[in-house]
């Protein structure tokens, strides 16, 4: 299970966060796996669902960017309307029980050349795309959404909610500098996780963002002050970034890689 939230903010840039549990066969689950990640230039993807076909999808969509110019970029639109029939295609290939978990899609990008308004300020956009049909949904500018176990969890629906009521909150941020909308996003995410946690998601997380010019992916890591006194290092444990280093993660330990969920 997962919760992965997603924004184009009004200033330039797209954020994504993600969690990194896994839930396996037999019920257990694991701090354990990156789920968003840079893909070309100005372009990043997240994933929720089967682990397995996760990233399968990532690996389809990063062969199809894979021939751009040095120095070159993708219009977002363009890149959406190439994968989304080759996830339709992807998706059929792998067995029921994998298929049965589904397949969640974020994708984070940056124009290379349009503005949002502002000159230098890029259009930023997410869209989203899930199984069967891969129908991309674009998410207006401003507005707040998720995908994974999360994206239906009362609690965490509020969170959501409560941003993209007022498509004004992640600019009124900015006044910190531009990104700080990531941060009051990640720290809402993770005050929430802690107050009311849900099978499957882990309050650790990785923070994405996307402007033209960079794809930057980092933990939530911080230092916590509890009334106590004592310092608490939060901090990000070893996760893999790939499926071969999920199954050899894994590898020896009672549950298997395949069936395995976020």
């Amino acid at each position: 299970m997962t919760w992965i939230v997603g924004a184009a903010a009004p200033l330039g840039y797209a954020v994504g966060i993600s969690d990194i549990r896994v839930t396996f066969r037999d019920g257990s689950d694991r701090d354990c796996l990156q789920k968003i990640y840079p893909m070309a230039r100005f372009i990043a993807a997240g994933f929720a669902g089967s682990v397995r076909t996760g990233f399968a999808m990532l690996e389809s969509s990063a062969h199809l960017l894979r021939d751009a110019p040095d120095g070159s970029a993708f219009f977002p639109q363009e890149v959406v309307d190439c994968f989304s029939p080759l996830a339709r295609d992807v998706f059929p290939s792998f067995p029921p029980d994998e298929r049965a978990w589904h397949s969640h899609l974020m994708l984070l990008a940056a124009h290379p050349t349009e503005d949002v308004g502002i000159p230098g300020y890029a259009r930023c956009s997410v869209h989203i795309l899930k199984s069967l049909d891969f129908v991309p949904n674009i998410v207006p500018i401003g507005q707040v959404v998720s995908i994974g176990s999360g994206s239906v969890f009362p609690p965490y629906q509020e969170v959501v909610a409560s941003f993209s009521s007022n498509l004004m909150s992640l600019m009124q941020m900015e006044v910190a500098g531009i990104g700080a909308s990531s941060v009051l996003l990640s720290m809402a995410m993770q005050k929430t996780i802690e107050r009311n946690p849900s099978p499957g998601i882990s309050s650790h997380a990785h923070i994405c963002l996307v402007y033209r010019g960079v794809v930057d992916v980092r933990p939530n890591n911080c230092d916590q002050y509890p009334q106590s006194g004592e310092k608490i290092e939060f901090r990000m444990p070893q996760v893999a970034t790939s499926w071969s280093e999920f199954t050899q993660m894994v590898s020896g330990e009672s549950h298997s890689a395949e069936g395995a969920t976020c």
